[in-house]
């Protein structure tokens, strides 16, 4: 084995540009010193880096065995080809010198038989982040052989964002890890770990003086109307300038690199370009490598066939030929990090010739000119402090002064590391309450826990166990303030956060009411039957806030009642379709009333005291939470009260979606920001119908297609949209994005398919415990009036063939004639005095209310009448639009409605015409009132809150009223035919409408 000075000898002795030299040193001394922090070598793109992996593992330690991860299979292919042999013919270095190593690409379709090459040898494994994860996840086996066998780890971070759980599977090796990085500005230093003091860095400005880089020009575009075709008019009219600069200076054929924000738009400038007959390649990973357009990055050989390259993210890594060397921006990048990455792929200078420039073209100019500096200042101060910064350095406490005098008096400064958090922190009374199914480790899950904070860049400032099951961490959270335009200046909250597990139950705690991690997310919160056990007499439940699972467009998605008690008030037509997400009352305890709020979504108590209190009453407090928790009561008790919402339910055997509500209120949609602009988030609709579990939603006008699934072991949605985070993100850097946001609260609701489930708030519910009721007040049937002269009628209007005008009025044998006649002369005589009516306007055609409007003054009743025939039997397709029309114009029935239908009034003079039927010459049918005042006589009625309010739907044979019944008098629901159910949530939604105007609800048929 060598020793340390040996290995730098044979280092210095290969063809290697000082810097590649100077960190393959400073690699050495890490290794030789390793004691756990990992090792950043920051080195711009271009810069050589993969020469200093090839070198540090083929030559300083050819003794150990490295694994080499990245981020891209593109990536991992390139790195394998220099380290086995382009590397080394680029430094004229014979392959034949080198020791014997066995070097290894890994997937995990391979991991045996990779595992089974390298045994007993020395090996260079090369392989992709993803795939050393799936080998964790799903081959302990092979993954511990792995880790046996690897002495040190080089982890290319490329142009990726580092997920935490990268640095969690690295971190598990133990092993010497060095992380090179051309931008590593986030959080990347917390989550591998790095040694903030002891790195390589490599200015930029530096590499420009010594020739390795190319010097960039920002150049405008400047377009009036920005479209494919204009935009690249601008592009071919600069590089009509900078290819001859470019060839003077010994690039024979410049390539331009076009950078676009979707796959459509890549397809349209490759058109656009090849229609002035330029050679333009598209790079995306839909494409299927046909007409120019390509999956992936074509090699060396088949860059050598286009010109222009255009794509969205591909270009960003994996490409290292110096003749790229422009840049143009049709669409920005998201952040700062991919624009320099991008940048890095056009300086390259690998002989170092003198003078040499690459070029950037943008929209906009100056903003590049400004984040380009920005870059190179941060690079400059890195260089010359040596110390590497992030958030947490920003603010430090100032330890000098002991005293302050603020807030009307003088009061020490908090020394943290000298309290004790269980004695100095207040708390409020709200937790969340989960079920502990003993399949969590207390430890564990505290650990996990400081380190979700940690990833959060929560600054932590203490943390203390209470107790072997009871952990406090005191922290900070930042922000940047929202007033400040440009720059930074951080704001910061102090917060905390407490973590208790029972044996029955885990509790926690957050001041500033972060979500959770992921562990605890997963477990299942307190059910709604155990927490209304916390109101002892439910009679003192005053506020109900209920969410609907019927999600029609034309229907309320949730609501707010409250009573003195909603026990005691009747129940709903459409408390079937609501699950409660939380309940408010009062509670007594020691003599002190307090209010109570139970979340059901998140297992969420609070009682509103409006003080803080000390940790140990907050103790007191859990533990009498807990043990309430865990009285036995009989269910009929429980059942009392909630049986009137939607049941909560297992979940059923087949679990498919056919309808999603996304559930984001707009104080949480507030959190996220939309495109490099940072527009507020808006969705066109919320709900989208699921087919083939996929559905598409419009945001900020953009289309994004979702895919959901579910997992049966968690029993939970999961919805993923490529791309969506590169649009939607959070205001906050390192919280979740909105995909995060959804998955991570279950954040929508899903129906069914058969209609009879709803998955929300993280549960099954199954919407019908008065679906099908008897109940008096919720009887279906009473909203029927079967007819036998009705269920044989056809036709609606009639046509000229076969059932024309007669009489001046419809043909007797459609839906129309029947109510022109008010069933006179149907020998019906139940359906004719229903009818009786003083006055009768048909207002058909053309934007109509109703089909009919009928008035009476001397019983003082409005009626809208809807008429429609048709043969489905019992079809809720048939109804769909019949019920749309009858609940679209509900507001004419409403006194204070003072929209005037002026259209109406002008269309009543006219006689009623349609070529397909005949002419009827008055729409006044019976009364005999001008127009003007027959909406006169309408306005005083419906102003009268005496007056009886009416809606009749009228159907022919269009509805098998006899077969209905028969269904929805059965004993279970799930006897019920599933069309009936569908259409069941139909009429019983149409009932709601029509009751909550204060208007009545009839179907003749």
């Amino acid at each position: 084995m060598q020793d340390k000075e040996g290995r730098i000898l044979a280092v210095n002795q290969l063809k290697l540009w000082d810097h590649q030299k100077d960190a393959l040193k400073d690699i050495i001394d890490y290794i030789n010193a390793f004691d756990i922090k990992s090792f950043l070598v920051k080195m711009p793109t271009g810069t050589g880096k993969t020469g200093v992996f090839s070198a540090l593992s083929r030559v300083a330690y050819p003794d150990l065995n490295f694994l080499i991860i990245t981020p891209s299979t593109a990536l991992k292919f390139q790195i394998l080809k220099e380290v086995q042999e382009k590397f080394w013919n680029k430094i004229a270095k014979p392959i034949s010198e080198l020791p014997d190593q066995v070097v290894e690409p890994l997937l995990p379709k391979d991991a045996v038989e990779v595992i089974s090459k390298i045994e007993g040898k020395k090996s260079i494994i090369v392989t992709t982040i993803q795939a050393l994860q799936y080998i964790s996840a799903n081959d302990s086996v092979s993954f511990e052989a792995i880790k046996k066998n690897t002495d040190c780890i080089i982890f290319d971070e490329g142009h990726k964002e580092p997920a935490y759980t990268w640095g969690e599977t690295v971190r598990s090796f133990r092993k010497p890890t060095v992380l090179f990085s051309a931008t590593p500005y986030r959080n990347d230093y917390k989550i591998f770990n790095v040694d903030k003091e002891k790195f390589f860095s490599l200015d930029h400005s530096k590499c420009e003086q010594a020739k390795i880089l190319r010097a960039l020009e920002i150049q405008q575009l400047d377009l009036s109307t920005l479209n494919p075709s204009t935009f690249v008019n601008a592009v071919l009219a600069k590089l009509l300038v900078v290819i001859q600069i470019l060839n003077g200076q010994g690039i024979a054929q410049p390539r331009t690199i076009i950078r676009c924000e979707n796959q459509s738009d890549i397809e349209k400038i490759v058109a656009s370009l090849k229609k002035l007959k330029k050679r333009a390649v598209g790079i995306h990973q839909n494409f299927k490598d046909k007409n120019d357009l390509l999956s992936e990055v074509p090699d060396t050989a088949g860059q050598q066939k286009y010109d222009f390259f255009v794509h969205q993210f591909k270009l960003v890594e994996g490409i290292d030929n110096p003749e790229f060397s422009i840049v143009a921006l049709y669409a920005p990048f998201k952040s700062s990090r991919l624009l320099i990455q991008q940048i890095g792929r056009v300086l390259r200078n690998p002989e170092l010739q003198p003078d040499r420039s690459a070029y950037l073209f943008g929209l906009d100019a100056q903003g590049l000119k400004k984040e380009w500096k920005s870059y190179l200042d941060y690079d400059k101060m890195v260089d010359k402090r040596k110390k590497l910064y992030d958030i947490t350095d920003v603010l430090k406490v100032n330890k000098e002064a002991s005293t302050l005098y603020f807030d009307g008096s003088f009061r020490e400064l908090v020394n943290v590391s000298e309290i004790s958090l269980s004695k100095s922190i207040l708390f409020q009374k709200k937790v969340n309450a989960y079920f502990h199914d003993g399949s969590l480790i207390f430890n564990e899950l505290s650990e996990n826990l400081l380190e979700e904070w940690g990833r959060r860049d929560y600054s932590i400032l203490k943390h203390e166990l209470t107790s072997p099951n009871c952990l406090i961490i005191l922290y900070i959270k930042y922000e940047n303030s929202p007033l400040v335009k440009d720059g930074v200046f951080i704001e910061q909250k102090l917060a905390a956060t407490m973590l208790r597990m029972d044996k029955s139950h885990i509790f926690y705690y957050d001041s500033e009411q972060n979500n959770p991690m992921r562990q605890i997310e997963d477990l299942a919160p307190v059910s709604r039957e155990n927490l209304v056990k916390l109101f002892k007499n439910k009679r003192n439940i005053s506020k109900v806030f209920l969410i609907n699972t019927d999600i029609g467009s034309r229907n309320i998605r949730s609501k707010e009642i409250q009573s003195n008690s909603i026990e005691a008030t009747a129940p709903g037509l459409s408390d079937h379709s609501y699950f409660p997400a939380r309940i408010e009352g009062k509670v007594r305890e020691k003599g002190e009333t307090k209010r109570r709020y139970l979340g059901f979504q998140n297992g969420r108590i609070t009682d509103a005291t409006g003080k803080r209190i000390p940790f140990d009453e907050l103790q007191l407090w859990i533990d009498e939470v807990d043990q309430e928790l865990r009285t036995v009561i009989p269910s009929s008790s429980i059942n009392t009260f909630m049986a009137r919402f939607a049941e909560r339910v297992d979940p059923p055997a087949t679990v498919e979606g056919i309808c999603i509500l996304l559930d984001i209120d707009g104080e949480d949609l507030d959190n996220f920001r939309f495109g490099e602009d940072s527009k507020p988030v808006y969705f066109d609709d919320l709900c989208a119908n699921i087919e083939n579990n996929a559905f598409t939603l419009i945001i900020n006008d953009q289309a994004f297609d979702f895919v959901i699934s579910y997992a049966s072991d968690t029993k939970r949605f999961n919805l993923f949209s490529a791309g969506i985070d590169e649009f939607v993100s959070s205001r906050y850097e390192n919280e979740e994005g909105i995909l995060a946001f959804f998955n991570t609260n279950q954040s929508f609701r899903i129906v069914l398919k058969g209609n009879e489930y709803v998955y929300a708030g993280k549960f099954f519910f199954r919407p019908g415990a008065n679906l099908i009721s008897k109940k008096k007040d919720l009887d279906l049937n009473q909203i029927f009036s079967p007819h036998p002269c009705i269920s044989k009628i056809i036709s609606e209007k009639g046509n000229i063939a076969t059932l024309p005008i007669t009489s001046n009025l419809w043909h007797k044998d459609t839906l129309f004639g029947l109510i022109a006649r008010q069933a006179s002369g149907y020998g019906d005589n139940p359906l004719e005095n229903a009818f009786d009516f003083e006055h009768l306007l048909c207002d058909d055609l053309q934007g109509e209310i109703g089909d009919f409007i009928a008035l009476d003054t001397q019983k003082k009743r409005v009626v809208f009448i809807h008429a429609k025939a048709g043969d489905s039997g019992l079809s809720a397709t048939a109804f769909q639009e019949v019920c749309g029309q009858a609940t679209k114009n509900l507001d004419y029935l409403t006194p204070y409605f003072d929209k005037k239908p002026t259209a109406n009034i002008a269309k009543w003079t006219n006689p009623w015409a349609y070529s397909k039927v005949g002419t009827v010459s008055s729409r006044i049918i019976k009364g005999g009132l001008t127009p003007k005042a027959f909406y006169a006589t309408y306005e005083k009625l419906v102003s009268d809150p005496s007056t009886s309010r009416e809606v009749w739907i009228i159907v022919g044979n269009m509805f098998d009223y006899r077969s209905f019944s028969k269904e929805i008098n059965k004993r279970k629901i799930s006897e019920v035919k599933p069309q009936v159910i569908q259409l069941v949530y139909l009429l019983r939604s149409t009932w709601n409408n029509v009751a909550s105007v204060g208007a009545q609800l009839k179907i003749f048929c």
